[in-house]
């Protein structure tokens, strides 16, 4: 395979995927449910027999044509004629459907199996389609004009009167286009884009759970319209998208000199390891969510500036409680004394509710930003945390 092939067959299941998505969305049927290449390339219904039978061909150059020669349908007939060789009860209880960016030129048998062509005639598209398999040379077609004509007349008729094409439907670009036009009402137009994408996202991984699976996994429209309200309601006024990765982990070796403070600010509370750890993945994961926020022009004017005044204003009161306790012990005070304090206040900040916004209410959010402040010493844990680490800031 070429690599000019493999990336035809890539853009192929990729658009397979995305177009399933746009007519799941896009189905009359609130109770549908979809499955992709269990029957077909995608399926409509439930149980043994689907009710939808969907073969889809994209063409990376413009548009295709869909001739009587043309393999796109010689291949999807040999599909569904086997599939009906081995179930035969699909004759009478399922669509079957061609969805393809290609056209249907007139006079061609695919034109007149056209869904909503006037001159739709699956008889005369039988009597086209038979003249082909019995007359053409195509040696590369040879096993699919075999089981045409192999087929009983009857049940390919009945087959071809099942048959719906439609042509010059969106392409792979265009489809994007389409999804976003169906979630429009999920949330603002400025956030339709991510919104969308984000979407995707999620039902790639649906569709590749599908493709990877030995059993059937059907995906059900109520899913989707609930996966959309959840993501919608993300982008709220009262709230911020969460989309940075939960399960990454990360090591203090990856951390830059300059990432360093809010470690060394650990380090002299004598931290445990497992919570140096988790300190670590809060702050990495609070440091790029927060970018993917103003990235993404999704705060407010100053909000992240007006949040950080808010954590150190709630800092300040345990941090000065702390101080006052810690002055009773005059110059008796020791560095045992200072750390069991520091370990106290941190734990106390730790388990504190202070959201960017109210229904953003991921803990790490608040964690992280807490350890970014400490990493400018801004707060700090230790009562001479300033003293100890000025040094590093200057470096």
């Amino acid at each position: 395979m070429t690599s000019h092939q493999a990336s035809e067959q890539m853009i192929g299941y990729l658009y397979q995927a995305r177009y399933a998505l746009y007519l799941l969305l896009n189905n009359d049927d609130e109770q549908s449910e979809i499955s992709i290449e269990k029957f077909d390339d995608v399926s409509f219904g439930n149980g043994d027999t689907p009710e939808i039978m969907i073969q889809l061909k994209h063409h990376v150059k413009a548009y295709g044509d869909l001739n009587n020669a043309s393999t796109a349908i010689w291949r999807t007939l040999k599909v569904w004629i086997d599939a009906i060789s081995k179930h035969p009860d699909l004759l009478s209880k399922t669509k079957f459907m061609i969805i393809t960016t290609a056209s249907a030129p007139e006079g061609t048998a695919a034109y007149y199996l056209k869904t909503e062509s006037q001159k739709r005639d699956s008889l005369l598209a039988y009597s086209i389609l038979k003249k082909v398999a019995e007359e053409s040379q195509n040696k590369g077609h040879q096993s699919y004009y075999k089981a045409f004509t192999s087929m009983p007349e009857s049940q390919i008729q009945q087959l071809l009167d099942c048959i719906y094409v439609i042509d010059k439907s969106s392409n792979i670009v265009d489809v994007e286009s389409d999804i976003k036009k169906a979630i429009r009402y999920s949330s603002l137009p400025q956030y339709i884009d991510k919104i969308c994408e984000r979407l995707e996202g999620w039902w790639y991984k649906k569709a590749i759970e599908a493709l990877c699976s030995e059993t059937p996994i059907f995906i059900s429209q109520s899913q989707v319209r609930s996966h959309i309200v959840s993501i919608g309601l993300e982008y709220a006024p009262d709230n911020l998208p969460i989309d940075v990765d939960e399960s990454e982990n990360f090591e203090l070796d990856e951390l830059s000199p300059n990432d360093q403070i809010f470690y060394e600010q650990l380090k002299l509370i004598c931290l445990g390891s497992n919570r140096l750890r988790m300190a670590i993945r809060d702050y990495y994961r609070a440091f790029k969510q927060r970018a993917n926020w103003v990235r993404e022009e999704l705060l407010y004017t100053n909000e992240l500036d007006k949040y950080e005044k808010k954590l150190i204003d709630e800092w300040e009161h345990s941090f000065y409680a702390m101080q006052d306790d810690l002055s009773d012990y005059g110059d008796q005070i020791t560095e045992n004394t200072k750390v069991l304090n520091a370990k106290k206040l941190y734990k106390e900040i730790e388990e504190k509710d202070i959201r960017i916004r109210d229904r953003c209410s991921d803990a790490f959010v608040m964690r992280g930003s807490y350890h970014i402040l400490a990493n400018q010493l801004r707060v700090g844990w230790h009562i001479d945390f300033y003293e100890r680490l000025a040094q590093l800031l200057k470096n």
